[in-house]
């Protein structure tokens, strides 16, 4: 099985781990416009990454 990544990939799965910060970050700050934007971000970054590694995966 040969994984076809490119730097873009790679940019995707640092900023979604960078969001999650931010997701913690605003919980323990108390601030709900945050946490919600960041939810959502966060769930949109996610479901990017899930595309990436299945098309990554199937060669497509």
């Amino acid at each position: 099985m040969v994984v076809n990544l490119n730097l873009f990939d790679f940019v995707m799965f640092i900023l979604t781990i960078l969001i999650a910060f931010g997701v913690v970050r605003s919980f323990k700050a108390r601030n709900m416009f945050a946490v919600v934007y960041s939810i959502i971000s966060l769930a949109v970054f996610l479901f990017a990454d899930v595309l990436i590694i299945y098309y990554a995966t199937q060669g497509a």
